[in-house]
Order: structure tokens, then C-alpha cells, then sequence
């Protein structure tokens, strides 16, 4: 669609903007800086304008310590600086397209009236999507889209002192607002509809999230629906439709939001099926003169032209800019998004861009995966973290169709490494051989996205043959033979269901041992190890798989329940059982902590309680099952700073 006209840079036009938030604000800006001919009216039917939405819940925990810097700028700044006439408290309610004029309410005046437009530019953003169930008006019960509802969480929280929180629904600002309660002090459960949290990621990489979660006490519960909230002796009573009541004394509703084109569909905009209005690459509406952007405009990705509903900060910055320049006269094409985003969640960094598998499964497009379990740099500089890498691709010319990272520090460069390539149209070939920046505490000379080309590059050419944990069950259908070739200590750790252990360093001492009727799986700790194994069992005339991402991987697919409880007890419990017995396993990549805490439970005093110092979430998972197991016992696990503390005795 090419809707959009060019217009005499030179021309004094009346330029009306509806929206005042981050969107209206700064095209408003932009627009001038482009003319100084312009006339520019901004509405904005709340008193504030050029809000920063994505730093409410960083407020709300007090990261942010002041409320007032979420809002840059005054309107009466914009105003003086910019020669814009800003109206607050002023709500455009309907736009007559023939004419060009819109009718807008005064909220102070209480009044209508009308104003002309030339050009007119909507920057509705999008609202809280707040459940229709009884309860949501209760006291105590808020949500988290505006300044104004801060203003009146925090207040209530000062008064109340609440100790016990839900927050309902587990995306961006639930996940947000989740650690932000928690790094207030309250205990915090969250509910979500869904089987996992943030729904932009493929399931195996939201699992990291949720053990994250967990080490930090939070409670969760996933496909729950909330049916509705009661007040119960000062309290609420959470209902849900498939278990017991919640009980809270503060809920907050972060159950994502809906694109406000109310008044776009009264004018006659295209509203596309994604709920959003449909724009051309100028960001025109299909009505001449009427541009629009933000959280309300479809637009289409960049990697195959579909249709997409973005509610980022980082697109909407290119929009304004674009929006602004075909308004005032100088012609852009807006290129398409990406969708790439980043979030922090406690101590784990979560990023995407582009497709996930699920959403490409969803499309029915070809496409194929790899996925990298690794460390964020070399294993030998201090404070070495996990960092998980998903990339996928076409199966038939390797272009690159998305990513996903989980991890600590340096997760958020290899998606922007990775969004830049998929902008300039690169392949997973290309991936194989860029030359990345590298020193110990920022990488390794082999990055990951390096590993990750390699990987899938090998995939395409069939150097490389190998099958992900969730497709073995398909593969023992075939009486598939698994073989482990890590140590005995890490097999005992744990393994896949009916895997046989064999290092790898005597694996040629039993290759008369093997059917040369069954396949056969080999699998280690992340896929390396196998790699070298499977090459030589392939060479002696096997038939060979190597499970890709190993045991590590497998994990992420097979989750299961964490075992062990974590508390927010003080720190001077564990401090008061242990003198001697301390266990430093942090900066220590898998499975090394594992197995150095267990080379030490060998040769300690049974009943004596160790303390472990752990920075590996993973780690949780592993002990809690291998303490099972043997009968040890877990007595604390708690958060503190930046790592973990285990208290355990033999």
C-alpha cells in the first residue's frame, strides 16, 4: 500500500498530533526540528506527557527512587522549547476526515469545540487490558500503566504495608513488577493463563526464567485462569478455575494490553486482524493526510513482510522519526520491524528478535534450529555465567529467521549481534566466521553466535547429524540405544531414561558391544564431547545420532519439579550453623560446581551442615535431585546479592 502524499517542505501547515506520550511527544519535536513553518498542536487527554512506561515497575520497587523522572519533560517545556502548542486534559473524540477537523473535549472547561488539521498524526498507544471478572475495582487491587496509577500503588503500599502480593499475568511487566515487589520485601506468587512465562520465548528458554523465579521464592501458577477477586477480612481471595483460592493482600493486573483505535475505526481507519490500524510504509492510514504509530499500528517484520503488532520503545523511536519526515515534506520508508526486546529478570538477562519456533510452527514456514548451552566468556575468568543461545533459520538458504539468548552478562549483545544480521539478510553460514570482538571477561575467540553458525552451517551441509531432546521420543521408537559418554560422576548426576554410561575415553573398548541393528544416541554434558564420540562410532559403521545441547539441553525440555524450597530467611541462620565447611563453587561452569560440592560431601562428617556459595541457578535443580537421591538433606537455600547460599549436611 502506498497511501501516503509528499507535501511543500516550505509550507506553513497546521500539524495536529493525538497523543502526548513518549510517541506524540517526541514526533512533536522531530517535526519541529524538521519545520520551523509548522504549526504544531499536540492533545493529550491526561496531564502528563512523555511518560517513561518502561521504567514504571522500576519505580514501583523503589530501583527508581524518584517518580517524577519518568516524565522527561513538562508540557509547558515541550511547549517553550519546541513552539508547540500542548494541551493537556484535552481528548480528541471524533474526527471528521472530509473536513479535516476534529471535535476535542476540554476535561477542565467541560467543553467541545473544534480545530482544523492539515496533517494529523495518531499516537494513541495501547491500555491496560484489564480482565472483565468481579473483583478488579476492589481496594488493593491495581494495574501498571500510567504515572497515575503508580501514584496510587505506592501511597497505599506506604499505608498498607502489605506483605504478601499476586501479580497476574507473566510477560514484560509481570515479570517486571514480580521482582521489583520482591525487591521490596514481599512475599509474591504469580499467576499466569499460560504454561510459561514470557510468550515471546520458546518454552525450553522460558524455563530458565522459571527457575530463576524459583530460587527466588517466588510461587508460581501457570494455566490458571482468574475468575475473581473477593474481599475477605481485609484481605483478597483470589478464585481460579482449576485449584484452590489465593489469598494476597495486594494484587496487581499485568495482563498485557490492547491497541486503543477507538477513534481510528469511528474515522474509517483500516483495523487490521491483529486489532491494530493498518499504515503504509510512510506509516499513512489508508485516509490521505492521516498518519499514525506506536502501540496501535500493525506493521509489517522485516523478515517476511507479515503483518505484525510490536509494542516496543525502540521501534516506536524509528516510527516518529520516519512519521515526521513524510509529514513535513522529505519522503522515508519506514522498513519493517524486528521485534527484538531484552528483559531483566533478577539476575538473568532474557532477549529476542524475530520469529520464535513456535510462532514460525504456527505460520507452517520451514525452518530449522540451533541451540548453544555455553558460558557468557572463557570458563577461566572470574564470575563466568550460563548464557543459553537459540537461533533459527531456513532449512533451504540459511537465512536467519530469529533468536533467543537467557543469561547473564553479554545476552543482550549476542541478540543485537544477531538482529543486525538478520537485518542485513545474513545466514546462518555468515555466522560461522564473523569476527567478534574478544577478551576474557567479554567472550571467548570463538563466540557463541560463531558456535551457533557453525552448528546450524553443519546442519544444512549434513556434516553435522544430531536430534534436539524433544525429538528422541520419536527416535526410540526405532529401539534406539543411548549412550552417555560423560565421567561416571557427572552420569550420576543425572541421565537420560534408559541411557548406559561410557566415558568416552574407553568407548573403543566397547564398540563390539553394540548392535549394528539399533541406532544409536550419544549424548554428554552440552553436545561436545558426543560430537567426537559419534564422528568414530560413525566411522566403525554405526548408525549415530548426537544429541544436541547434551544433557544440559535436555533439561530445559525435561524440566520436572525443583525440589527444594528457597526462603528469605536471614543469612545469620546459615551463618550460625556453619564454622568451618564452606564450599565455593562460584564462577564455576557446569558441572564443575556439582561435582566439587560432591568430592567434598564424600570426605565430610555426617550430620555436619556445608555451606555452599553457588552463582549457577542451574545448580539448584541438579543438587535438590542428586540430595534426593542419596538421602542428603537440604536444609536452606536462599538469595544473596548476586549468589546463592545452600546449607546441606551428608
Amino acid at each position: 500500500m502506498e497511501f501516503g502524499g509528499v507535501m511543500d517542505a516550505q509550507t506553513t501547515q497546521r500539524i495536529v498530533i493525538v497523543g502526548g506520550s513518549t510517541g506524540g511527544s517526541s514526533a512533536a519535536a522531530q517535526i519541529r526540528r524538521l519545520s520551523e513553518e509548522a504549526e504544531i498542536v499536540l492533545f493529550e487527554k491526561s496531564t502528563h506527557i512523555s511518560t517513561a512506561y518502561c521504567g514504571l515497575a522500576y519505580a514501583l520497587g523503589g530501583v527508581v527512587p524518584e517518580v517524577e523522572t519518568l516524565i522527561p519533560i513538562a508540557p509547558d517545556q515541550l511547549g517553550q522549547r519546541f513552539n508547540v502548542d500542548v494541551r493537556t486534559r484535552h481528548e480528541v473524540v471524533s474526527i471528521d476526515k472530509d473536513d479535516k477537523t476534529l471535535t476535542i473535549h476540554d476535561a477542565v472547561a467541560d467543553r467541545n469545540y473544534s480545530e482544523r488539521y492539515d496533517k494529523l498524526l495518531l499516537s494513541t498507544g495501547a491500555a491496560a487490558n484489564i480482565p472483565a471478572i468481579e473483583g478488579v475495582e476492589l481496594p488493593g487491587v491495581f494495574s501498571l500503566r500510567t504515572v497515575d496509577d503508580l501514584r496510587s500503588i505506592l501511597p497505599w503500599m506506604e499505608e498498607k504495608k502489605p506483605r504478601q502480593a499476586v501479580v497476574v499475568g507473566g510477560g514484560f511487566i509481570g515479570l517486571e513488577v514480580v521482582e521489583n515487589l520482591k525487591h521490596s520485601g514481599l512475599e509474591v506468587t504469580l499467576i499466569e493463563e499460560g504454561q510459561q512465562l514470557l510468550n515471546h520465548l520458546d518454552r525450553e528458554m522460558a524455563t530458565l526464567l522459571q527457575a530463576e523465579l524459583h530460587a527466588h521464592g517466588i510461587e508460581q501458577i501457570f494455566s490458571a485462569r482468574l475468575m475473581r477477586i473477593v474481599s475477605e477480612q481485609g484481605r483478597l481471595r483470589l478464585e481460579l478455575d482449576n485449584r484452590q483460592p489465593i489469598r494476597a493482600e495486594m494484587v496487581i493486573l499485568a495482563t498485557g494490553t490492547r491497541p486503543q483505535t477507538q477513534l481510528a475505526e469511528s474515522t474509517g481507519i483500516e483495523i487490521g486482524d491483529l486489532g491494530g490500524m493498518v499504515v503504509d510504509n510512510t506509516l499513512c492510514t489508508g485516509i490521505g493526510d492521516i498518519y499514525a504509530v506506536g502501540d496501535a499500528v500493525e506493521l509489517p517484520s522485516r523478515i517476511d513482510g507479515r503483518s505484525t503488532l510490536v509494542q516496543l520503545a525502540a521501534p516506536l523511536s524509528q516510527q516518529v522519526r520516519i512519521a515526521a519526515m513524510n509529514i513535513t515534506g522529505y519522503p522515508h520508508a519506514y522498513p519493517g520491524v524486528l521485534g527484538t526486546f531484552v528483559c531483566k529478570v533478577f539476575s538473568l538477562t532474557a532477549a529476542a528478535v524475530g520469529y520464535s519456533e513456535r510462532a514460525l510452527k504456527r505460520q507452517g514456514a520451514g525452518y530449522n534450529k540451533v541451540i548453544i548451552p555455553a558460558t557468557n566468556h572463557v570458563f577461566f575468568y572470574p564470575d563466568v555465567e550460563s548464557l543459553t543461545l537459540k537461533v533459527l533459520f531456513d532449512p533451504l538458504d540459511g537465512r536467519l529467521l530469529g533468536a533467543q539468548a537467557v543469561g547473564g552478562q553479554g545476552t543482550d549483545k549476542r541478540i543485537d549481534v544477531l538482529a543486525t544480521a538478520i537485518t542485513a539478510r545474513m545466514t546462518i553460514y555468515d555466522l560461522e566466521y564473523l569476527e567478534l570482538g574478544y577478551a576474557p571477561p567479554y567472550g571467548a575467540p570463538r563466540d557463541l553466535v560463531n558456535i551457533a553458525g557453525s552448528v546450524g552451517a553443519g546442519l544444512l551441509r549434513n556434516d553435522i547429524r544430531g536430534i534436539y531432546p524433544d525429538e528422541v521420543a520419536a527416535w526410540r521408537k526405532r529401539e534406539l540405544e543411548i549412550i552417555d559418554v560423560r565421567s561416571a560422576d557427572e552420569f550420576e548426576l543425572g541421565s537420560l531414561p534408559g541411557a548406559r554410561n561410557i566415558p568416552a575415553e574407553v568407548l573403543r573398548d566397547h564398540l563390539d558391544g553394540f548392535s549394528s541393528e539399533r541406532p544409536i544416541l550419544v549424548c554428554c554434558q552440552i553436545g561436545s564431547k558426543s560430537t567426537s564420540s559419534q564422528r568414530m562410532l560413525i566411522q566403525h559403521g554405526y548408525e549415530c545420532m548426537n544429541l544436541l545441547g547434551g544433557y544440559t539441553l535436555w533439561r530445559l525440555f525435561h524440566p520436572g519439579e525443583m525440589t527444594f524450597e528457597v526462603t528469605s530467611e536471614a543469612v545469620e541462620k546459615s551463618d550460625n550453623l556453619i564454622e568451618e565447611g564452606i564450599v565455593d563453587v562460584r564462577g564455576m561452569c557446569c558441572p564443575g560446581p556439582m561435582l566439587k560440592v560432591k568430592r567434598h560431601m564424600k570426605s565430610h562428617t555426617t550430620g555436619t551442615p556445608i555451606k555452599i556459595l553457588v552463582d549457577d541457578v542451574g545448580f539448584l535443580h541438579d543438587f535438590s535431585n542428586w540430595c534426593e537421591r542419596f538421602n542428603h538433606n537440604i536444609h536452606d537455600v536462599h538469595k544473596e546479592d548476586n549468589h546463592y547460599i545452600v546449607v546441606c549436611s551428608k
